[in-house]
Formats: structure tokens, C-alpha cells, sequence
């Protein structure tokens, strides 16, 4: 048994050099034999080590004094064993707790003046309700039995004990010095690009691990970074961490536009911050972590839907000069010409005539790394801009930037040798017929049309960019598989926001006005003549005469488009009569044909809201 001992208390001190907890109890009560002896006094001392969060394993020393009936000498027992314990705590500060033990004892005594002693085996078990002031000292209540066996006979002694015991908990863990240890994994580097997209989606893994030495409750987990994060951003929230556990979160963060000035891979030094209850008191615990980061133009093709993060219309440059171009636009707006057409062209000739050219990027050209795996490097809008050149994606990112910037919507498609910008229509995708002569080389799907603009072509104006755009669509269109992979910039918004680059200067000069509005003008002339008068030419072909009359009107041409209507007895027919009389602000003839309309379909709302429109004039 000795020898058994000794082999525990070797394993014991052992373990405690890498355990999380010891505990160390003394425990003074009062022991009350089942029969033949006095209620007496007695205590234990126990030392224990705490296993896998519930479990104790310990040493123990204990003494009893108990007087026999009807005797005056006492019997001094003192005993030491080995114990088990389990135990849980239902509350942050409620311990509950069983055990039991065996060991060996010894007692003493007088018996007729002589002095009497022996040793032999005991057992006892108890159970304990305690209180936790703090992660080192409880009390409990701790009631249970004691049995003193005597070999080949009767117990010696056994009975119930109750007392009171003062607990005290040493952590023996290098990490233990309360609150929390932190770790951060990063698979990759962050990049400046994505400083939106990491509200949402994780820049590396933390591990967390409770080192209080005690369970914690209602456990927020933020991050922030100085000046390079706009706020404390709340990662993850866990209603309890258990002692000496680990969890595992993604990291999140929200960046300001200070991360978008790393010109060179570099690192920030963040702070990970967590504010938790620990036994009722709420506590913050602040730890350093190093976030490697790449330099700010680092982008990788493996998703060409992060592109939509560098199309930044909010970028105030960007959207003064695409207000400018836009304002000049509406100066000489169409009757019947689609708007983001006219917008559009403006604002590619403006392009044109900023001098802002393609230039082929020497270090990572376009046509050989978006089809690749190596770290590619993209210019913003605004570098663009005001370095007056950009590849072919570049290019593109300006031009869709800019119009995004006056409300046209935006998407792109990234050929092996090409980057074409389509243009949102805005308009029902049945009607891209009404715009285009041909719609082979256009985008129509369920929801919108696009017309497409060449990067590759931008520099020799809108009708050139148009027109290869429309070829190299077509052709795309009518292969084998007759597919293209389209991203919509606003859909690729939903999952990679904006990234807004501001604040630098270079060659850039605004083009005149005067120099837009003709390159404009002629480049929606262009339109016109090859598209328009091409929708014309097929409505003649259809003897259509409403449909004939509409594509007129689009053009101006409304003395020829009044003749067509006429042709037609149709509704519809006569309401558009009726509203090229408004454009002519030829109220009273307007107001006649309504009431034409009206006096055969008295219902019909277009004729209602007509009429109601030249009468206020």
C-alpha cells in the first residue's frame, strides 16, 4: 500500500507541472459515530489536481477525535490517502462537488492506563455545496462518511461528518495569468482592395483561449487597428467559454481609407479586444496581433467578380468629373434617344479627349495575368485618371466608375485580349429591338439589356468601341457554347464593395466643354444613323406603321412618324399621335385626339393622363 502511495504522489507532483489547476482544502467539522462513541471533532486536508475541467485526482491528510461511551480518553485517528472527485458549477459562483477517498490510518489511546494503537484501512465520501468569491478562494458545505475498518472484525469507528471548508485554487499554467491568451492564423495576407469586404468575410482565423481560471460569460470579440480601422468591429459573441477552452473565430474588420495607403506589402498592428462577465464583473481584455497586408493595387483573377471592387463612383474626383461630362450630356438630349446611350458616349469621347490612353502594363499586362494565378496589380479609377494612361482592365474600371457615378448602371466582360464595359440600358429587355438594328451583339437577358464598349477600342471613340464591342459579343455569342461569363457591377456589390482611393494629383486636365459637346454629339449621331435608322428600315420592312411611327419619333422626325399613326386605327396608334402633338406643344390637337381615344376605349388610362396633360396647358 505504501509503495502504491508513493507511486501516486509521484504521478501527482508530475502532473501539476503542467496542469491548469491545483486546489488546496482545509476542512474542520464535527463527526458523529453510528454507535459506541461520542460526537467529536475532526478535519482534512486535501490537495488536488484539477483534470479536463470536472474531474479532480489529489492526496489527502485527516484527523479524528472521538471519546468512546462512557470513557474519558479520546481516540486519535490520523489517516492520508489517495481521492477522486467530480464536480460542476450550475452557476458562475455556485460550486457543487462529490468525492471520495482511501487511504491508511493510524489512531492512539489509553485503555486502563495503558496505551493502546494500531493502523489500518478507511474509506469515506462526501458531497459539497460551495460559493466562489473569486477564481482562488471558495467555501463550501461539505457532509458525508467516514469508515475506519478493522481487519477480520467490526469497524472500528464509522459515522457521519459535516463541516466547513476553505478552498483555495492555484493555477500552475505558463498562459494562466488571467484573462485571455490569443492567437491569429492567417492563410493569406489582407488586401487594401477588399477594406469594405472584411465586415463580411474573415482576414484570418483567432483562437481564444480562458485563461481566468474560471468559466466566462457573455464574451464579445472586436477588432480594430488605429487609424486604419473606422471602427471596433464585433467578429464573433459567445454566451460562455469555459474554463481553460479554446474557441475559434474568423476575424473581422472594419477598415478606413488609411489601409488603401500601402503602396508596398507591409503589416498593421491591431489590437484583438474582448469585453466578457467574469463572476458577475464585466472585464476587457486587449491583446496585440500583427495583420499582414498586401500594398494596396494587389488583386488575383481567381474571382473576376472582385474587379467590382475597384469601380468606386463615390470617389469624390471621380464623381465631379463624371457630373461635368453628364451635365454637358443632358445640354443635348434626344427625344426618344436612350439616355445611358447619350451619357454613355459622352463620357467615353470625354475619356478620349482627356489623353487618358491605354498603355500596356509592362510588369503585369493584362492579357497575360487575368487568365493566370500570379498576383496581378490594377490601377484605381483615379490613378488612372491622373496618370492619364491604364491596360485594358484599367480602362474599364475608370469608364464604369464614371458612369456609375450619374446613375448608369454597369457591368463588364473580361476577353483573353479585351475588357468591354456594358452599359445598362435601363430599359424592358424586350424593347434593346427599338434601339438596335441588330441585337446579335447585345446582352438581353430576363431582367435588362446591355450594349457593350471596347476597352481595346476606346481610344479611337465611342462608335469605334461600340461597334467592335458588338463583334466581339457576337462572335462570343455564336460559338459552340455560346456563352460568356457577364458580371453585373451591382449584383458583384452585394459580396465586394467599393474600395474608394482618394486624395492624389497627376498629369490629368479636364477636356473642355465645348470639345464634348462635339464629340458627343457626333458620336450619338453615329448612333443614330446606324442603329436608329437601321430600327427604322426594319419597322418598313414589318409595315408595321405604330412601330414605324415610334422609331421617327425617336429621331425626331415627327411630321413623318404623324403620318404613319395615321395609318393606323389602333389605340395605341392614336395615343402616340396624340403625344408627338404634346411634343410639338400643340396642346389643342393633342387634347382633340385624347378625346378620341377616350370616346372609343373610355378607360383607357395612357388617354386619361394625356388628357389631363394638355388641358393644364
Amino acid at each position: 500500500m505504501k509503495k502504491y502511495l508513493a507511486g501516486f504522489a509521484a504521478f501527482f507532483l508530475s502532473a501539476s507541472l503542467f496542469a491548469a489547476d491545483l486546489s488546496f482544502r482545509f476542512t474542520p467539522g464535527m463527526f458523529m459515530p453510528s454507535k459506541d462513541y461520542d460526537s467529536g471533532f475532526g478535519a482534512t486536508a486535501q490537495a488536488d489536481l484539477d483534470l479536463f475541467g470536472f474531474l479532480t485526482v489529489g492526496v489527502e491528510g485527516l484527523f479524528n477525535s472521538n471519546t468512546p461511551t462512557g470513557l474519558n480518553d479520546s481516540l486519535n485517528i490520523f489517516g492520508g490517502g489517495i481521492g477522486l472527485g467530480a464536480y460542476y458549477y450550475p452557476l458562475s459562483r455556485l460550486y457543487l462537488g462529490v468525492g471520495g477517498s482511501y487511504g491508511i490510518y493510524s489512531f492512539s489511546t489509553k485503555m486502563e492506563n495503558e496505551s493502546k494503537s494500531a493502523s489500518d484501512l478507511y474509506w469515506r465520501g462526501y458531497g459539497e455545496l460551495g460559493f466562489r468569491f473569486n477564481p482562488t478562494v471558495s467555501v463550501n458545505a461539505v457532509g458525508g462518511y467516514n469508515t475506519f475498518q478493522v481487519s477480520g472484525s467490526d469497524n472500528l469507528l464509522d459515522g457521519v461528518f459535516a463541516g466547513l471548508s476553505l478552498k483555495l485554487s492555484v493555477s500552475t499554467s505558463k498562459k494562466s495569468s488571467g484573462g485571455f491568451s490569443v492567437s491569429l492564423k492567417q492563410e493569406d495576407a489582407a488586401y487594401p482592395l477588399y477594406m469594405n469586404v472584411y465586415k463580411k468575410f474573415p482576414i484570418g482565423n483567432l483562437t481564444i483561449r480562458n485563461t481566468e481560471g474560471a468559466d466566462v460569460q457573455d464574451v464579445r470579440v472586436s477588432f480594430r487597428a488605429g487609424k486604419y480601422t473606422s471602427s471596433a468591429y464585433e467578429s464573433a459573441k459567445f454566451s460562455k467559454i469555459k474554463k481553460y477552452k479554446s474557441v475559434e473565430l474568423p476575424l473581422l474588420a472594419d477598415f478606413s481609407t488609411e489601409i488603401l495607403k500601402f503602396s508596398e506589402n507591409g503589416k498593421i498592428l491591431g489590437e484583438v479586444v474582448i469585453d466578457y462577465n467574469f463572476l458577475g464583473t464585466k472585464k476587457q481584455s486587449v491583446h496585440s496581433v500583427v495583420v499582414d497586408v498586401y500594398n494596396r493595387n494587389a488583386f488575383m483573377w481567381d474571382d473576376a467578380t472582385a474587379i467590382a471592387s475597384f469601380i468606386s463612383p463615390d470617389t469624390p474626383e471621380i464623381l465631379e468629373f463624371a457630373k461635368y461630362v453628364a451635365g454637358i450630356a443632358r445640354n443635348d438630349f434626344r427625344t426618344g434617344i436612350n439616355r445611358n446611350i447619350e451619357i454613355a458616349a459622352n463620357m467615353a469621347e470625354a475619356i478620349r479627349l482627356a489623353k487618358i490612353e491605354y498603355s500596356q502594363d509592362k510588369i503585369t499586362p493584362y492579357v497575360e495575368f487575368h487568365n493566370g494565378s500570379e498576383m496581378d496589380s490594377i490601377q484605381y479609377p483615379l490613378q488612372s485618371m491622373n496618370m492619364v494612361s491604364g491596360d485594358y482592365d484599367e480602362l474599364g474600371i475608370l469608364l464604369a466608375s464614371c458612369l456609375e457615378s450619374v446613375g448608369v448602371g454597369t457591368g463588364y466582360i473580361p476577353f483573353d485580349d479585351d475588357f468591354i464595359v456594358l452599359v445598362n440600358l435601363d430599359i424592358r429587355p424586350s424593347s434593346a429591338e427599338n434601339n438596335f438594328a441588330d441585337i446579335s451583339g447585345i446582352i438581353v437577358d430576363e431582367d435588362a439589356a446591355y450594349f457593350g464598349i471596347s476597352m481595346k477600342y476606346i481610344n479611337s471613340g465611342f462608335t469605334a468601341a461600340r461597334n467592335e464591342a458588338f463583334k466581339t459579343i457576337k462572335k462570343a455569342l455564336s460559338s459552340e457554347d455560346g456563352s460568356l461569363e457577364i458580371y453585373d457591377t451591382h449584383i458583384a456589390w452585394e459580396y465586394y464593395a467599393p474600395a474608394i482611393f482618394t486624395g492624389s494629383s497627376g498629369l490629368f486636365v479636364r477636356p473642355g466643354q465645348s470639345a464634348i459637346e462635339k464629340a458627343g454629339k457626333q458620336a450619338v449621331n453615329d448612333y443614330i444613323n446606324s442603329e436608329i435608322e437601321g430600327v427604322i428600315r426594319n419597322a418598313r420592312k414589318s409595315g408595321d406603321s405604330n412601330k414605324i411611327g415610334l422609331s421617327l419619333v425617336r429621331v425626331g422626325r415627327y411630321a413623318e412618324a404623324k403620318a404613319e399613326f395615321q395609318k393606323s386605327n389602333s389605340v395605341q396608334a392614336m395615343n402616340n399621335l396624340a403625344n408627338v402633338y404634346l411634343l410639338e406643344k400643340n396642346y389643342p390637337a393633342a387634347k382633340a385626339q385624347f378625346e378620341k381615344v377616350l370616346a372609343k376605349e373610355p378607360e383607357n388610362k395612357t388617354a386619361l393622363k394625356g388628357l389631363e396633360k394638355a388641358k393644364a396647358f
